[in-house]
């Protein structure tokens, strides 16, 4: 019982969310909850003019007036379908609209987070509040507008109701409290089913995800049968849950019919006696007892609304999580512009520590000048990748600072750091494109003739040529229709494109033959020239490009100087670069 209150009070973020959605729409959501206003009122209407038909054709037998109150039923009914129109039109576009704008939010606040979040955080996770999250959101904001006029509805006919007869009023009105106990009850115990359901949703998008992903390791390794028992496994606990919920309904859901059924028996009994008695007409009985028909069909509506609103405010709770979540690189409050310049990098007392582990770095101080090039060199997770990611701020120092040009990167607006700094990575994505489009990652202005340029600098050009439809030549996903080394190439080339101040290269010569390297070696010469260029090196031939090397052991630099001497005077240096050489071959 305490989860279950624990959950109800979490679901407040999500209502919070859904109110904030409708207040910013409430021009689309005014007209439909309009539309279903002018619906109710010509069901409210409907029932009085029956009854009117009634008492003047059987009590009365005046058939005058038949005549005018069915002409009135037509005009009603060509209302009533006027406002179902609008009401639906106006709902679902208040419903589709908030499910655009809100993936275009979550979409843009992903991209906002760090790499720190990217870390942690599953593709299969997030691709569940983009979709099954959202959609239960979607639906039940498609639904508000008829469930507000229903609401409108039950308060109007009511009042109807007692002022046709008081008596048949207050026992047809037992049915509400009956009614509103049921629904209180049923969304407290499925509240907590609902967060539970959503949750794992989400655990089967990641296992579905990584399935994909790694096909080709699941084959290779023959990992299908395994694969498919976790998914298994995953869709029975989605059974379950959804059978807990199921479980919920199939106990609650009769008592909605089952109460207004009763009511409806109580009011037959009690109504016909009045007819006997002369105490309501004929007609006002009729009209009574459509209003009571009338009356139960928002009843049933509202409560599968309530009934559903749980499961939609956890998935809105969900949603509402991970836009409310801060991303840890944050955009300066006073941001400096960054000056032309030689691209000086600087390094003081920096030190860094990922969130719940030991320190990466310790006490890092390093300058490198402008148009130089230094290799960090360091045995596998001795942290020079997290050295070099400190400078587009992938990361942030938690000690220390990092400076271009005397200017800390944490002070530049991340759209202009980041246009001054290039990485390629030792692992080179390509999005399922063109290479044209690919290449214009680096910059989407780039001219035709300065793709080519940079392809030719990274030794790509050739082989782009002999592509079918050459720089138009979709790549596939993830570029799968190109080799290792082929990719590379094409990564180089979008870094190139570029024209950065400061290029870091994260091992990316690591996936091409020697005769390759050699070629875009003598190509990174060219570009490298009065370009400060970081390289992250594991093999000796690497570090022919660099003027000097930083070799890091345990997070701190051991020694600094030209590849040479470090060669000569430190033995540990050595080792490190003959286990890197030997790992690259084999």
């Amino acid at each position: 019982m305490g989860q279950d209150s624990a959950r109800l009070s979490d679901i407040r973020s999500g209502l919070d969310l859904l109110w904030r959605v409708i207040r910013h729409y409430r021009w689309i959501a005014a007209v439909s909850i309009l539309g279903a206003l002018v619906w109710m009122a010509t069901i409210v209407v409907i029932p009085y003019l029956v009854g009117r038909a009634v008492d003047r054709a059987v009590s009365d037998v005046d058939m005058s007036m038949i005549w005018p109150i069915l002409g009135g039923l037509l005009v009603a009914g060509a209302i009533q379908a006027l406002g179902i129109g609008v009401r639906r039109y106006f709902g679902f576009k208040l419903s589709y609209r908030a499910e655009a704008d809100i993936r275009n939010r979550l979409f843009t606040h992903i991209q906002r987070m760090a790499f720190s979040f990217h870390d942690v955080t599953s593709t299969g996770e997030l691709m569940a509040r983009a979709s099954s999250d959202l959609s239960q959101v979607r639906l039940i904001l498609a639904m508000l507008p008829i469930t507000l006029a229903n609401l409108a509805m039950f308060v109007v006919v009511a009042l109807v109701l007692v002022i046709i007869d008081p008596v048949l009023g207050g026992v047809a009105a037992l049915m509400v409290p009956a009614l509103l106990f049921t629904s209180a009850r049923f969304a407290s115990r499925v509240v907590g089913y609902s967060f539970d359901l959503q949750a794992r949703l989400s655990d089967l998008s990641h296992v579905v995800e990584e399935s994909v992903t790694g096909i080709e390791v699941i084959k290779s390794y023959g990992q299908e049968a395994q694969q498919q028992e976790k998914l298994d496994d995953r869709a029975e606990m989605i059974y379950g849950s959804a059978m807990d919920m199921a479980r919920e309904r199939a106990v609650h859901r009769p008592l909605f019919e089952i109460i207004p059924s009763l009511g409806t028996v109580a009011v037959l009994v009690v109504g016909g006696v009045r007819v006997v008695d002369e105490a309501i007409t004929i007609g006002e009985f009729v009209s009574f007892t459509q209003y009571l028909a009338v009356m139960v069909l928002p009843l049933m509506i509202t409560g599968w609304f309530f009934a559903n609103l749980p499961r939609s405010a956890a998935a809105a709770t969900r949603i509402d999580e991970l836009i409310e979540t801060d991303p840890d690189i944050a955009e300066p409050k006073r941001p400096i512009d960054l000056k032309p310049g030689s691209g000086e990098l600087r390094f003081d007392r920096v030190s860094f520590e990922y969130p719940g582990s030991p320190e990466v770095l310790h006490d890092i101080t390093m300058t490198i000048p402008g148009g130089t090039s230094v290799g960090l060199v360091g045995a596998t997770g001795a942290g020079k990748t997290t050295l070099a990611h400190l400078i587009p701020r992938f990361y942030d120092a938690t000690g220390g600072s990092v400076t271009i040009d005397g200017v800390d990167v944490r002070d530049v607006r991340l759209e202009q750091l980041r246009n001054e700094v290039a990485v390629v990575f030792q692992e080179t994505f390509l999005f399922s494109a063109s290479i044209e489009d690919n290449l214009r990652v680096g910059d989407p202005t780039a001219s035709d003739e300065r793709l080519r340029s940079a392809a030719r600098l990274a030794r790509a050009h050739e082989f782009i040529c002999e592509l079918p439809d050459g720089y138009r030549t979709v790549v596939g996903e993830r570029g799968a229709t190109l080799s290792g080394g082929q990719r590379q190439r094409v990564g180089l080339a979008r870094g190139v494109v570029r024209d950065p101040r400061v290029l870091i290269l994260d091992d990316a010569t690591s996936s091409v033959d020697a005769v390759v390297e050699a070629e875009i070696q003598e190509a990174l010469r060219q570009v490298m020239a009065g370009r400060t260029t970081v390289i992250v090196a594991h093999r000796t031939s690497t570090l022919a490009l660099v003027d000097n090397v930083a070799f890091i052991e345990d997070g701190r630099i051991v020694a600094f100087g030209p590849h040479a001497e470090l060669l000569r005077d430190v033995p540990r240096y050595s080792e490190v670069l003959a286990a890197g050489d030997a790992t690259v071959s084999t």
